[in-house]
């Protein structure tokens, strides 16, 4: 239906949520107007912790012809050498049908990776995808002011994707649509969009007068303009799903993790910028060691915590984000369930958040009661030692690994939390890992259902470090 509606059109919303195919519909979208001639290049500008996933995407959807001559280039804004500049250069220069993976944080702040998405698109007739295109919400940003002033003009086909086009107000259309034509929503002007769709206030602050949003008016009009242009299925609207299914969100180290893993990975020690050491005196420790790294803490050679800066804990928000639900969120340490908790209570209100932990004996039933049945409370933070056996949380449909314990019966029974006899809707787990760390050897293990605790140890220990 997607495709059929979205047929010959230069612009066009999927607003699907999460699991209902809305990569392989734009893939499938991007393969026949290829093979009509009508368009040779595909950019996708997503999220950092999904862009790479468009890889394995592009081989699993599209034709075996299509794949046997498209040319797939993934930016990595990391890597300055004049060998990866040379490629990009001949990526840029090949003929034929392409597709350029970007992630949209290198787009608001390397110029290079701008420079490479305007010589892209104005190169050959090129579709440009936005992933998770409240990425695009904010009509100042960077990010925006580029993607709409300057890239979107190039580009023959224009799609943008999400599942909640709408995270926090009807407000946030206007710039993922813009992008798409100006003429959908027929303003020019992010405030003259305000001044029809929201009720504005005069309030004061520091002796000046600021307009206030206090509420939202013209919503059925809104849809009106915005139906033709899009295509909307919800979960609840697919009963073939299968019961689970399994993804994965790359979460990037920052510059202090990767200095104190590469240290700690090497010689079992590592200094935090603070001045403590770190250090880790048996191979299960150093393991241990760095996984809390990754994680975005370190405990230093006196037993005490220190964070370390992260970008987990923004990937996690960015998936919750994208969902329309509730959801479990799973931690290994204690310190995460209080950051974690305190992170979403920040953003969506302290009785949107249920913790079930070591911590909270005391209150944890009536904050799980709070959880299954308060349509307010949208989060259950557990640890799986505490909640991971014998509850029923199947009133989420969303579950998000912000870390793995490296126990594979935690694994198995925590994911059963959000399965219940009966429950026709299938459960997403979101696993969030760092590439190239043990984050990647634990789920591997995980998924393959061996048991760390046996397996670590001896000669095979290095397998884990890699």
């Amino acid at each position: 239906i997607a495709l059929e509606r979205m047929a010959g059109r230069h612009a066009f919303a999927l607003l699907m949520e999460m699991r209902t195919g809305k990569t392989k519909t734009l893939l499938d979208d991007y393969g026949s107007l290829e093979a009509a001639g009508e368009v040779q290049q595909l950019l996708v500008i997503a999220p950092g912790g999904v862009y790479h996933t468009w890889g394995d995407e592009i081989e699993k959807h599209i034709s075996a012809e299509l794949s046997a001559r498209l040319k797939v280039h993934i930016w990595k804004s990391d890597i300055k050498s004049r060998r990866v500049h040379m490629q990009r250069q001949a990526f840029l220069q090949a003929d034929g049908a392409k597709a350029l993976l970007m992630n949209v944080e290198s787009i608001s702040s390397v110029k290079a990776a701008r420079d490479m998405a305007m010589a892209f698109a104005g190169a050959m007739p090129t579709m440009v995808a936005i992933d998770e295109s409240t990425i695009i919400k904010s009509p100042d940003s960077i990010r925006t002011r580029f993607i709409n002033r300057q890239l979107a003009p190039k580009a023959h086909f224009r799609r943008i994707l999400s599942g909640l086009p709408t995270p926090k107000s009807p407000l946030d259309l206007y710039s993922q649509y813009e992008f798409l034509d100006p003429a959908i929503l027929n303003h020019r002007s992010f405030y003259t969009f305000r001044s029809v769709y929201a009720i504005l206030q005069s309030m004061r602050f520091g002796g000046r007068q600021v307009q206030q949003v206090v509420g939202y008016r013209n919503a059925d009009h809104l849809r009106r303009l915005i139906d033709p242009w899009s295509y909307r299925i919800q979960l609840g609207d697919c009963y073939d799903l299968p019961a689970k299914i399994y993804m994965k969100r790359e979460v990037l180290l920052t510059e202090e993790q990767q200095r104190l893993y590469t240290d700690m990975k090497a010689y079992a020690t590592t200094q935090l910028e603070s001045g403590e050491h770190v250090t880790a005196t048996a191979v299960i420790t150093q393991i241990l060691r760095l996984h809390q790294i990754v994680c975005g803490h370190a405990t230093d050679e006196m037993g005490n915590a220190h964070p370390i800066s992260e970008n987990r804990t923004s990937e996690l928000l960015e998936i919750l984000d994208e969902h329309n639900g509730k959801a479990i969120v799973w931690a290994s340490y204690n310190r995460d369930i209080r950051h974690i908790a305190q992170v979403l209570a920040d953003k969506y209100g302290p009785l949107a958040v249920a913790r079930f932990w070591g911590g909270n004996v005391d209150t944890r039933e009536t904050e799980e009661d709070r959880f299954k049945n308060d349509p307010s409370c949208l989060f259950m933070v557990a640890t799986a030692a505490a909640g991971g056996r014998g509850r029923t949380w199947d009133v989420a449909d969303l579950v998000v690994y912000y870390s793995n314990t490296y126990n594979l019966e935690h694994r198995m029974q925590s994911e059963e939390r959000a399965q219940a006899i009966g429950k026709c809707q299938s459960v997403a787990y979101v696993d969030l890992v760092a590439p190239g760390t043990v984050d990647e050897k634990i789920i591997a293990a995980l998924r393959a259902k061996i048991n760390l605790a046996s397996t670590i140890n001896g000669d095979n220990f290095r397998e884990w470090l890699i």
